[in-house]
């Protein structure tokens, strides 16, 4: 080992360390308001996915009235639907981080 493995291990545990959510603007909320808020988004998730596979179902006549093509298209729907819930609720702590970071 020479004296360049200090350093680069040094960075390395800066960086690594370094590595932990920054919660912006709920920064300053307690432990058990940020427990409240991943249950409440767990729970979002959820329902988005269960409108997702009711989507897929109506889409493919499994549920419903058979083969109806206006069945088809609300599946159609449910399944946009149900992805775009998931998508926003996943990407929630970067969407609030980016608006928080553009207001400072």
């Amino acid at each position: 080992m020479y004296s360049g493995d200090s350093v680069f291990l040094a960075n390395v545990d800066s960086v690594i360390g370094g590595v932990e959510p920054n919660w912006g603007p709920f920064g300053a909320l307690g432990g058990t308001a940020k427990v409240i808020i991943g249950a409440i988004a767990a729970l979002v998730l959820v329902i988005c996915a269960g409108i997702f596979l009711v989507g897929i179902a109506k889409s493919k006549g499994w549920l419903g009235s058979g083969n109806s093509t206006m069945q088809s298209d609300q599946g159609k729907g449910m399944i946009i639907g149900g992805l775009t819930g998931i998508f926003l609720v996943a990407s929630a702590g970067a969407i609030f981080g980016l608006v928080y970071a553009m207001g400072i």
